[in-house]
């Protein structure tokens, strides 16, 4: 009989890479600030971002390090009542305020799921990491797993920033090893294909980052 200890063997065989108590312990601590630290995701970024990857009614999305909702409402909306939204992250704290803002949403859900290491049930349209890949340990097999079993046929994983990398490398150079932080969009696109996947930068200057795979 199939269970679900042999489906976690299946997906992921190396489960080396979970996310340590001290990170979840720094996002459930931060949660209740971190709104009023976000500034660059402003609602016309956002949009414009969720324009070039294409979400739109009946959609299914997942919202892979939602974090505390950034994108759920714009998500929400966009997808409408024939779509879905699931946000996933580990962080309590974290899931604590999305679902405080955007839990009444009807087309919304949550799960608090470690995603590098445990299965995310479900197919998708579109799966979201936005402001995620720097806490990735290991995004390549993250990516490759997650293309492989949580994506429809046409479906596409997307990595997104409100700013360039060099921003975001400013914010995690303190705790980043160098080699993990993020790289320019197309060197970050050659490491995907170089690993045999499909991918293509889709937006990279001061204000916006997004690559595609898939």
């Amino acid at each position: 009989m199939f269970h679900r200890g042999m489906l976690c063997v299946a997906y992921f065989p190396n489960r080396l890479f979970r996310m340590t108590r001290e990170e979840i312990s720094f996002f459930d601590n931060i949660a209740p600030k971190w709104d009023s630290m976000e500034h660059k995701s402003t609602p016309e970024k956002v949009n414009g971002l969720l324009d070039l990857v294409g979400v739109s009614g009946g959609m299914s999305v997942l919202d892979l390090g939602t974090g505390t909702g950034v994108l759920v409402p714009y998500l929400s909306e966009r997808t409408g009542p024939g779509g879905s939204v699931t946000g996933v992250d580990m962080s309590e704290g974290m899931l604590r305020e999305a679902r405080r803002k955007y839990g009444e949403l009807e087309n919304v859900s949550f799960i608090r799921r470690d995603f590098e290491t445990d299965p995310i049930e479900g197919r998708y349209d579109r799966v979201m990491l936005y402001c995620v890949y720097p806490h990735l340990h290991d995004p390549i097999a993250t990516i490759r797993r997650i293309s492989e079993y949580n994506l429809k046929p046409g479906g596409k994983i997307e990595i997104g920033f409100p700013s360039d990398e060099r921003f975001i490398n400013g914010i995690h150079a303190e705790k980043k090893a160098e080699s993990s932080l993020l790289p320019p969009a197309g060197v970050l696109v050659m490491r995907f294909r170089l690993s045999g996947m499909r991918a293509r930068v889709l937006a990279a200057d001061p204000e916006r980052y997004l690559v595609e795979i898939g």
